[in-house]
């Protein structure tokens, strides 16, 4: 069977031919992060579903739009969307991929995979397993149709394991302390007479998450040694994803605060809570 390729850059749509019963058509449409739709989205979160991945919010639209657009480090983040219809049935998103499209003097034009800072690489994928090979095949000749090669082998597309596994955060570069945690069941303390404990605080409607993010960020560049306030992408970014998943009730902003002040606080996303964000005040003595 002949594969039918067309490249759409920006969504422009393309010439349509009749074609023998049963042949599925692909469509590759190359778009930029700003160029993305609610159409795609709508599609893109139907694949997620369809792929195990819908309740991965590292896998959402609302994370890695924003995080091409803020913390792609100056390089065009591009998302090749693959379509596919056979014969007169509606066409379908068979995969989504975030790619890098880039060239130098001593090499021709190519494109490699992005995923975002923090993830393992290829976790950007959204592709359904039961056709990869053709979602493969129908992105490297549409990127060699347009004048791009796919710098770099495709990873596993099957993945072979849960989606919770494939989109796990890596650990944080930072210097670990050499102390040793003693277990909080060996301690024993006295505290003054006026001592107060921690309020606990868990924010997730909508009208509230803009300031407790702003809440989370000050207590991060109290705190952290590498603070997300000290480089502007990644704070724009934290503001971005938090407010998009606040518009489904999908974030929490858990703070914790001892007289009026706050010292600890986690940024969450997702139906099942997962932790995305952390800071804490050094304990006092």
């Amino acid at each position: 069977m002949v594969q039918r390729f067309t490249v759409i850059a920006g969504g422009l749509a393309g010439s349509s031919q009749d074609l023998p019963a049963g042949e599925r058509r692909w469509r590759v449409d190359l778009r930029s992060v700003g160029t993305v739709g609610e159409p795609e989205i709508a599609a893109w979160r139907a694949l997620l579903v369809r792929t195990g991945s819908a309740q991965t919010p590292f896998a959402d639209p609302d994370y890695l739009l924003p995080a091409a657009r803020h913390q792609s480090a100056g390089r065009a983040v591009v998302l090749g969307f693959v379509w596919c219809r056979r014969d007169e049935g509606a066409e379908a998103l068979r995969g989504v991929l975030p790619l890098v499209l880039g060239g130098s003097l001593w090499r021709r034009s190519h494109a490699g995979l992005w995923s975002p800072p923090g993830l393992p690489h290829g976790t950007g994928l959204s592709i359904e397993a039961s056709c990869a090979q053709e979602v493969a095949s129908a992105l490297r000749d549409a990127l060699a149709r347009a004048g791009w090669r796919l710098a770099m082998a495709l990873p596993d597309l099957n993945a072979g394991m849960a989606p919770e596994c494939r989109f796990t955060l890596l650990p944080a570069s930072e210097a670990r302390s050499g102390r040793r945690a003693v277990p909080t069941s060996h301690m024993v303390g006295v505290r003054p007479a006026d001592f107060l404990s921690e309020e606990f605080e868990s924010v997730s409607e909508p009208g509230r998450v803009r300031d407790a993010v702003e809440d989370f960020l000050a207590l991060d560049a109290r705190t952290a040694r590498r603070p997300i306030v000290a480089d502007p992408s990644e704070a724009a970014m934290v503001r971005v994803v938090t407010r998009l998943f606040a518009r489904r009730r999908a974030v929490s902003i858990d703070l914790a605060s001892r007289s009026g002040l706050i010292v600890a606080g986690s940024l969450r996303l997702g139906t099942r809570q997962t932790l995305w964000r952390s800071a804490a005040a050094a304990a006092q003595t």
